[in-house]
């Protein structure tokens, strides 16, 4: 039983005697935690954007220009459009992150019930659209990436002379599909988490008349 659990049970016994004051005290205990939920959605974001560009720099990238060169996608991979594509991804993902970062500062620094009524309600948007965003990416690029494979003769030559394209497609759809899946489970997991502590915060605070 958390501090929460705690307080919410010694509130009804000492509801009929003082209770602006444990109203109080339960207002401070619902703020501190959504603080933290909120704090903890600011640093995996982060963990998210930094991690792999970790990965990428200490793995290096031996063997991905012939890997490429196999595939056909030299060219297109070090084009203006897709330069273009990491410098949009990298400033929407940093907007979001920032977004994350305001909204804890603002729950940490201000007091106001009602206003941690309203940054709940907020923090929940901004991660709905920061999870929508990722995942959407995921068949957009799927879909331009093997597209430009499918049609490069460096690929179609390594094929068997028998391959049939439209099984390949049904496979290209099926291995994106599965990535989105396993994406959606992992933001479940750990965003979604997130959100339904910060959505059970939000119900205490309503039920319990803490912001009236």
């Amino acid at each position: 039983m958390d501090q929460l659990d705690l307080l919410k049970k010694d509130w009804k016994r000492q509801d009929s005697v003082n209770p602006r004051l444990s109203k109080d005290a339960l207002s401070k205990i619902i703020h501190k935690k959504s603080s933290s939920i909120v704090k903890w959605i600011f640093i995996i974001s982060v963990l998210e954007l930094v991690i792999p560009i970790l990965i990428s720099l200490f793995t290096g990238k031996m063997g991905s220009a012939e890997e490429l060169e196999n595939l056909g996608l030299t060219n297109f991979m070090n084009s203006y459009y897709i330069k273009s594509f990491y410098v949009f991804y990298y400033v929407v993902i940093i907007y979001f992150i920032y977004l994350f970062y305001k909204n804890y500062k603002t729950i940490a620094t201000n007091v106001s019930s009602k206003l941690l009524l309203q940054n709940i309600l907020k923090t929940r948007k901004i991660v709905k659209y920061y999870i929508w965003f990722n995942l959407a990416l995921i068949p957009v690029i799927s879909s331009i990436l093997f597209y430009k494979i499918f049609h490069s003769e460096n690929f179609l030559e390594q094929l068997p002379q028998d391959t049939n394209m439209l099984v390949v497609w049904v496979l290209s759809v099926i291995i994106t599909l599965v990535l989105v899946v396993l994406f959606w489970l992992f933001y479940q997991l750990i965003y979604g988490f997130l959100l339904k502590k910060l959505n059970s915060n939000y119900k205490e605070l309503v039920s319990n008349d803490v912001a009236l």
